[in-house]
């Protein structure tokens, strides 16, 4: 078994448990302002071309910091790269007290956050740098996924952590499924361009539009993810 992926114990002290509640404490705050601006960008949102309230199932988060578009497109975007930020942040921070494969998790999830950041640093308007930025968010999320599956798996000892587990596998298929469907021309899924790039998508969209279900359903499921890791480190 490789040495970089054997079950090695992690730092003891209270130093550790310092870096670590610190770690915590950035991520409770990142994700609190993230999910507080969103909401609130959302809460606000109002469209033109589409009069309806606005709905995880049909727009996407790029949507709510579209200047032009979104009324409240300065809190979302702000509340994505704060919140972002703080996330990756914390991650790093955590990252200090693991040794081990899931030093590489942690740097991973560090990378996906800060891609998020990136994403409102870099709103829709700036769509190149935007859609490169989403794109990444993803890559790097479905990488971290794949990293902790690898650690789990190849680890001398039990898995613990069943809740970390199974929301990851959640992930992973929402993050997989948002890169891979475009690619797959189905005939029920009339897109053919990668998802990230659905962003000035126009009305009217169906009722369950994929680019926008899959984003947010990959966003929740990292969430909830880096928190169930944040509560348990396995």
């Amino acid at each position: 078994m490789p040495e970089s992926f054997t079950d090695t114990p992690r730092g003891s002290g209270s130093k550790c448990h310092k870096i670590f509640r610190l770690a915590r404490q950035m991520f409770a705050v990142g994700g609190l302002v993230l999910c507080a601006c969103l909401l609130g960008g959302a809460l606000g949102f109002s469209s033109a071309d589409n009069p309806r309230m606005f709905s995880p199932f049909n727009h996407n988060l790029s949507e709510l910091g579209t200047y032009g578009l979104s009324p409240l497109a300065v809190l979302a975007n702000g509340g994505v790269f704060f919140g972002g930020l703080l996330l990756s942040l914390g991650c790093l921070q955590g990252m200090r007290t693991q040794t081990g494969g899931s030093v590489l998790v942690w740097l991973l999830l560090a990378l996906t956050w800060l891609s998020l950041a990136m994403t409102g640093l870099f709103p829709s308007n700036v769509y190149h740098l935007h859609t490169l930025a989403l794109k990444w968010f993803f890559i790097l999320g479905l990488a971290a996924c794949l990293g902790y599956c690898l650690y789990l798996a190849l680890r001398q000892a039990p898995v613990r952590g069943l809740w970390s587990l199974g929301i990851c596998l959640l992930a992973l298929l929402a993050n997989s499924a948002f890169l891979l469907l475009p690619s797959l021309t189905l005939e029920s899924l009339p897109i053919s361009r990668p998802f990230y790039e659905e962003v000035y998508s126009p009305y009217p969209r169906p009722t369950l539009w994929w680019p926008a279900t899959l984003q947010w359903l990959s966003l929740l499921t990292m969430l909830l993810w880096q928190a169930e890791l944040f509560r348990r480190p396995d």
